[in-house]
């Protein structure tokens, strides 16, 4: 009977440590990202306005940001808004494992501080550039700001927020993709886009959901 009794407190206090971890994961995780997401703010708030300058290229314009603008990894880069689901969060350079706690990470060049597989040698595209501004983000840990993105539809509004300028686009559609997809870090387009990349389904790495969106207005 005593062996009964000392088993049953032993798993007692299992499944209380399983509890107070998956407590932890799902929304202790969250407290930590919202302390980095106000730092965030305070820091990106300090930033001077970077330099960008206009271009027309065959019918599409655009903006190019001045090469000098290289942030450190986890760094605030710009503030993402989405009202449809109501989203708002200040972006990181990097989608490494620590950048993304802090919040939503800009996909990165290979520059220092920056290591493959988690950044690309093609350029970096900014918000307002040709090319593809990819947003990495978590689904259900760390403040799981892309919780909600399967429910965005065709129409729906992304803001980008930059020191060069407010940058709007329109969801085009979304697609699941397997987890290696090489297509989803490809920044390269003939077009101002953005996409956001998540883990599908919830709770699961199994597949990316991805969300493209096409530039539809600028205010620099």
């Amino acid at each position: 009977m005593r062996v009964l009794r000392t088993l049953g407190k032993f798993l007692i206090s299992v499944g209380f440590g399983v509890l107070l971890f998956v407590a932890w994961t799902l929304w202790g995780t969250g407290l930590s990202t919202d302390r980095a997401q106000a730092a965030l703010e305070l820091d990106f708030g300090r930033q001077d306005p970077i330099d960008a300058r206009e271009l027309s290229r065959e019918g599409v314009q655009s903006i190019k940001v001045d090469d000098s603008f290289q942030p450190g990894p986890g760094e605030a880069v710009f503030r993402m808004v989405i009202p449809g689901i109501e989203v708002r969060e200040m972006v990181v350079e990097g989608v490494d494992v620590e950048s993304l706690r802090k919040g939503p990470g800009h996909y990165p060049d290979c520059r220092r501080g920056f290591e493959k597989p988690l950044c690309t040698d093609e350029e970096e595209i900014w918000p307002g550039e040709v090319g593809r501004v990819i947003i990495s983000g978590h689904r259900t840990t760390y403040g799981a700001p892309f919780y909600d993105i399967d429910r965005l539809r065709r129409g729906d509004e992304i803001r980008l927020e930059t020191k060069w300028g407010d940058f709007t686009y329109e969801v085009t559609g979304s697609e699941i993709v397997p987890p290696n997809s090489t297509d989803i870090a490809t920044p390269v387009s003939d077009k101002p886009e953005l996409v956001l990349t998540t883990c599908n389904p919830r709770f699961s790495a199994a597949e990316r959901l991805i969300v493209s969106a096409e530039l539809s207005d600028a205010s620099l």
